[in-house]
């Protein structure tokens, strides 16, 4: 058996392969056996120009937090990624069959659903005509009864003023922005060939914690891109000190063969890279922390999920901080606690009465 992206990158490979599993809609690996599947044609993806709707179910929480693809694919071109070659083109699921897809998730019983996609703030720029990101979120508000939407990654140019104001007004979306960086250094960004400068993406940072105070802001970085010096290092931290993030995925380069950044010279030691990598996921905990720290004494509003120890129930709040309550509480509904502690990397607190 084999998997879609895996397979796609390494066709020969996987030549012999029996079975490929999408990472689209997971199935159960028992329904892939010869007994219980027939052979099927698979297409090219390039040639697909229409996405088909397939929500994907958190193992850990298939409960309460449903995870809606709306976009697939990438027309972006950064130099150490493999997506747009294994992906294809941009496509967006048609709005219809978004709201119908929400609307089933409501119906089953869930309180929150999460969008997500490849590139997703480009949903909708396929269509004709073409539609905006910021007109999917409206429609899932005023077509469906969603208790509350939450916004995957979404690259940093596509955070129009309409979409982080969209999101400010609204109690039915999350307050989480997540913005994918990359680096701070301006020649790094251009040698990934990314599509905006330090100055913009501060902008869109410093636009969105106005907007919104309390707000969840992450993004990804990648240390040891190929000739990354230690100085163009250094802007990336001291960027990220400046800015209000409250949580980071840091990433150490890693070469994907067929891409630009493979052959490209100058690549950075791992060791180099480890430590770089080791210096921002440090300040990335103490930026956690202190966010963490500003909601002692507070209430918050959180989604339970499941029982964490037999005596603490595990809930993700609003702005995507993991809360853990005094007690038992079933999961999927949202709830009012105070927070008392911070501790074990979470908010510890107690439902308001």
């Amino acid at each position: 058996m084999r998997t879609a992206l895996a397979s796609q990158i390494h066709e020969q490979s996987f030549s012999a392969a029996t079975s490929a599993a999408g990472a689209t809609n997971f199935v159960p690996l028992t329904s892939l056996t010869p007994e219980a599947r027939s052979q099927v044609f698979v297409s090219d993806i390039f040639a697909h120009t229409e996405l088909m709707a397939a929500p994907v179910f958190d193992a850990a929480y298939e409960r309460t937090r449903p995870n809606l693809k709306v976009q697939d694919g990438c027309d972006n071109r950064c130099s150490f990624c493999v997506i747009p070659y294994v992906r294809g083109q941009s496509r967006s699921l048609r709005l219809e069959e978004v709201i119908r897809e929400v609307e089933t998730l409501v119906a089953s019983g869930f309180r929150e659903v999460v969008i997500s996609g490849i590139n997703l703030g480009r949903w909708g720029r396929d269509f004709d005509p073409p539609l905006r990101f910021e007109d999917l979120v409206w429609t899932i508000l005023e077509k469906t009864s969603l208790q509350k939407l939450r916004i995957s990654s979404v690259e940093p140019m596509d955070w129009s003023d309409d979409l982080i104001q969209l999101i400010a007004g609204s109690p039915r979306i999350a307050k989480h922005a997540h913005l994918p960086m990359q680096s701070g250094s301006d020649r790094v960004l251009r040698r990934m060939h990314r599509k905006y400068r330090p100055w913009h993406y501060c902008e869109k940072i410093e636009k969105i914690r106005a907007a919104m105070p309390g707000a969840a802001i992450g993004a990804d970085v990648m240390v040891g891109f190929p000739s990354e010096t230690n100085s163009e290092f250094e802007e990336t931290r001291h960027l990220i000190e400046e800015l209000p993030f409250t949580y980071l995925h840091v990433f150490t380069y890693s070469a994907r063969p067929g891409t630009p950044a493979a052959t490209m010279p100058n690549q950075v030691p791992m060791r180099v890279a480890r430590e770089r990598n080791r210096t921002l996921r440090e300040l990335a905990a103490e930026k956690k922390l202190e966010f963490q720290r500003s909601f002692l004494g507070k209430t918050v509003d959180a989604i339970t999920l499941n029982v964490f120890d037999g005596e603490h129930t595990e809930a993700l709040t609003d702005n995507y901080l993991k809360l853990r309550l005094a007690g038992k509480h079933d999961p999927n509904h949202w709830v009012t606690a105070r927070v008392e502690y911070v501790s074990g990397g979470a908010l510890l607190g107690y439902l308001e009465a």
